[in-house]
């Protein structure tokens, strides 16, 4: 409670209030008790083996049985409804603020269609032979509920993590309301049948279809799951290799993902992003862990060697099809927008839009983590030499998008590492994160053909990156 923030708790409180004002007419109400303790009853124990798909995934089938409250009940029947079952079920660990919110805010929603539905003259003595007059209330109440519903909970995401309702709106709801409507015929169908001779026992079986979705939804949210078990696995072994970067990978994508809320991306095109931040720096696998936690200036080679890691990690991980467009934000995040990085050369807006977002928030997470060579710098620091050398280095767009992401938000920089290694401290040793520091580079003759063999391989390979999707 008291880790939101003030307004986010007067939110929640106005919800709250407004759902008791519209349970309170069901004490005056006429209501059909017998549906009301079914239609009840049903929906908590149908939520109590809702099937967990993931570790924050429920697939649940709540919906068409509040739909059905609001067809046969007056709204505050359906309010209670869905309030009853959502303290009666309640995810472990769930603080009771969110428990609150989250009965309080479906109750409103229920209550709301259940108003709609009547203005739109719908009956609570639903019949088939009402059929098909009634589906336009019922359609109505099964839009304003889902509309309801999502409108305050981009509220209280508004609040809690200042993300704008139209991004919440655009990058969650609107893509799922169709499918929220299709479910709706599941409730209306169970409302239609509930007064038939089979009465509430044939209304149950319309359940039986949406058990067998949700078990398919369930072994698709499973692979999801394998597949982030797999970029991690791939995560931890780069950074088992220097205990400075570790946690590193996530913070990027934590960045990246907050520049696209800013931004507006797509869902689908944000979760591709992630997985690019997350796998941004895989391809050091391929590059001598000396080279990697070496403090003093690097030769050539060696600097060649690191030059390659976008290559490398590109041929790592092209043959996992579920990444799709991340391929180019592994390949291209070391381009430069005066066309003096790596391993391409590519100018402006040429480098692919991924690679532009986690160009910057790498550099912005380098800056504000310790290294063995340096201690890390503040956040407004960070973002004040993101902004030096925008145009030149960083595009503009994601520099200030990651300003203002972080302006919302906060940031939550890395935890506290050891103080960096006296000996080496101050050394201008290369980073190529951090646009702050130097270069040195030393020539060492004999292995100028390496370092030609290492620029060509990336060359060739960097030149043809669509070829891999």
């Amino acid at each position: 409670m008291h880790a939101m923030p003030a307004p986010a708790r007067a939110y929640v409180a106005f919800v709250a209030l407004a759902a008791f004002a519209l349970i309170v007419p069901l004490a005056w109400a006429t209501v059909d008790v017998v549906t009301l303790v079914a239609l009840a009853a049903i929906s908590i124990v149908a939520e109590s083996v809702a099937l967990r798909v993931a570790k924050h995934i429920v697939a649940s089938i709540g919906f068409p049985i509040a739909l059905a409250g609001v067809l046969l009940l007056p709204p505050s029947g359906a309010a209670l409804i869905v309030l009853l079952t959502a303290f009666s079920v309640q995810p472990a660990g769930r603080s009771w603020i969110k428990a609150v919110f989250n009965g309080t805010m479906l109750s409103c929603s229920a209550a709301a269609a259940g108003y709609v539905y009547l203005l739109a003259g719908g009956s609570h003595q639903l019949q088939v032979a009402d059929f098909p007059a009634v589906l336009l209330p019922a359609l109505l109440a099964a839009v304003v509920y889902c509309v309801v519903n999502g409108l305050l909970l981009a509220g209280i995401i508004r609040l809690t993590e200042g993300v704008s309702l139209v991004t919440v709106w655009r990058t969650t709801f609107a893509k799922s309301i169709a499918a929220y409507l299709g479910y709706g015929l599941f409730g209306l169908m169970m409302a239609a049948l509930w007064h038939t001779p089979g009465g509430w026992v044939s209304a149950l079986l319309i359940l039986l279809p949406l058990h067998v979705s949700r078990w398919v939804f369930a072994q698709y949210a499973r692979q999801q799951e394998a597949y982030d078990a797999t970029v991690r696995a791939l995560v931890q072994a780069v950074e088992t290799k220097d205990y400075y970067t570790r946690g590193h990978s996530e913070r990027v994508a934590r960045a990246a993902e907050m520049m696209a809320r800013v931004l507006g991306l797509r869902e689908e095109r944000v979760d591709s992003l992630k997985y690019a931040g997350i796998l941004h720096d895989v391809g050091k696998l391929g590059v001598p862990t000396r080279v990697l936690q070496k403090a003093e200036a690097l030769t050539e080679s060696e600097f060649a060697s690191i030059q390659l890691h976008p290559v490398r990690g590109l041929e790592m991980v092209r043959g996992i099809r579920f990444l799709r467009e991340a391929y180019d934000g592994i390949l291209h995040h070391h381009e430069r927008m005066d066309g003096r990085g790596y391993p391409a050369g590519l100018r402006g807006h040429d480098i692919p839009e991924f690679a532009r977002i986690i160009a910057v928030a790498d550099a912005f997470d380098s800056m504000t983590s310790t290294r063995s060579y340096r201690h890390a710098r503040s956040v407004e620091e960070a973002l004040g030499e993101l902004g030096r050398c925008a145009g030149v280095q960083f595009d503009p767009v994601m520099v200030e998008a990651l300003e203002t992401a972080v302006g919302r938000q906060g940031w939550v920089r890395a935890e506290p590492q050891p103080a960096p290694d006296p000996s080496v401290a101050g050394w201008p040793r290369y980073d190529h994160d951090d646009p702050t520091t130097q270069i040195p580079v030393v020539r060492v003759g004999a292995e100028s053909d390496e370092t030609d063999g290492h620029a060509r391989h990336a060359s060739r390979l960097a030149a043809r990156p669509r070829d891999l999707r």
